[in-house]
């Protein structure tokens, strides 16, 4: 069978999964699920503020792409999905006796289930056009780049929000409370299909898969359905608000697996009436948690942004577990410290639909001589069943 044969079957294989998974959650009783999700991440959607920066150099164009379709409510935690078993013994044992000792007063618990592809491409993905040949011809190497890498899986998430009441002031924050356990395999050929879907007027992918014949990298860079896995915590607390619904929250966060890191943000920005905390709009990668609230407005936005710096120590998608002597990507180093950015927007109309659009910026993940810095763009729809309130809870 042919590239684009295939190529085409993947994305239509790809539509008909997201159009009847989210045909079957619209047919689930509110008590069980409270809303579904559907996000992407792709470069092209950051274009536009690209050429605003007069950025034309295209080194980033391919950087990322990523899909989550996801459901909010009690059945997102049922133990027959495996992952949210696996999460809840994680949590009893680290996360829940010390909010206990700190004294965390909990208002409202909320669980979401998500099915996510992230996938990470070199400055290029197609060694047939003419852009690829004059870089070539420019000393553009593809063994200087990032490798092809992707992660294929599922991810039970728990939220707890409340406050904490600081006895000896009586000083008291608004504090949401992430957990995630993330489990799924690198490699698989999904990320491909979701490139080549998203890409549009880019060109189609067809560096993904192996080709020991030729004299550049191609392919992933470890072997297909390696199993990985990762721990989440992360925290957003509240420490200044200007005007009402206007937030000042810190996030920081904890990742423990395949990517490996400390992180400390910042957010600011405008909320939505019946949220606490601010919604991270960034990014669908796996230690970006997902939140659903319904507004108790018919039109309503929340305008919000962030940074975050982060200190890796181990990344599978740059460090990989497998090395192909013959047909591989240099051993580049990957920076320990990173900076990420990101501004979105989201906008819920009648109480049923919510739209959100990010731009997200990620600051060079390796040494290289090419300047690799991120800037992509991420979509998100999301199907609200719950009522209005204070958000969709179980």
């Amino acid at each position: 069978m042919n590239y684009n044969i295939l190529s085409m079957l993947n994305k239509y294989t790809l539509l008909f999964t997201i159009i009847m998974v989210s045909i079957q959650m619209g047919y689930a009783q509110e008590n069980d699920i409270s809303g579904i999700e559907v996000s992407w991440d792709q470069d092209r959607y950051a274009d536009a503020f690209r050429q605003l920066g007069n950025d034309d150099s295209h080194e980033d164009a391919n950087y990322t792409t990523g899909l989550r379709i996801g459901i909010y409510g009690a059945y997102a935690n049922h133990v027959y999905l495996g992952l949210p078993f696996v999460r809840q013994k994680l949590d009893g044992f680290l996360v829940d006796r010390l909010l206990e000792n700190g004294r965390f007063r909990e208002s409202s618990e909320s669980h979401n289930f998500v099915f996510t592809v992230n996938g990470f491409s070199p400055s290029v993905i197609s060694d047939t056009t003419q852009y690829y040949i004059d870089l070539v011809d420019d000393g553009y190497n593809l063994a200087d780049d990032r490798p092809f890498s992707s992660f294929t899986g599922f991810r039970s998430s728990r939220r707890l929000e409340g406050n904490k009441l600081f006895a000896h002031s009586a000083y008291q924050i608004d504090l949401a409370i992430n957990t995630s356990f993330t489990f799924g395999f690198m490699s698989l050929g999904l990320a491909q299909g979701v490139e080549n879907l998203f890409g549009g007027n880019r060109p189609s992918a067809i560096l993904w898969d192996r080709d020991p014949n030729e004299d550049h990298p191609t392919g992933q860079l470890a072997p297909r359905f390696l199993p990985l896995f990762m721990y989440s915590i992360s925290a957003e607390a509240v420490v200044w608000q200007p005007i009402r619904k206007v937030l000042l929250q810190v996030r920081p966060e904890l990742n423990l697996g395949y990517y490996t890191n400390v992180g400390l943000g910042i957010d600011f920005g405008k909320v939505m009436n019946v949220e606490h905390n601010i919604d991270n709009l960034g990014y669908t990668d796996t230690n970006n948690p997902s939140l659903l609230a319904v507004n108790n407005d018919n039109i309503s936005f929340s305008i919000v942004g962030g940074v975050t710096i982060r200190a890796v120590l181990f990344n599978a998608h740059l460090h990989g577990f497998y090395r192909d002597e013959k047909n591989d990507y240099n051993n580049l180093g990957s920076k320990v410290l990173l900076l990420e950015s990101y501004v979105g927007a989201k906008l819920q109309l009648f109480k049923k639909v919510e739209f959100t659009f990010s731009v997200n910026r990620r600051s060079q993940e390796f040494d290289s001589p090419i300047n690799a810095k991120a800037l992509w763009g991420t979509i998100g729809m999301k199907y609200l069943i719950a009522p209005e309130g204070e958000g969709c809870y179980d």
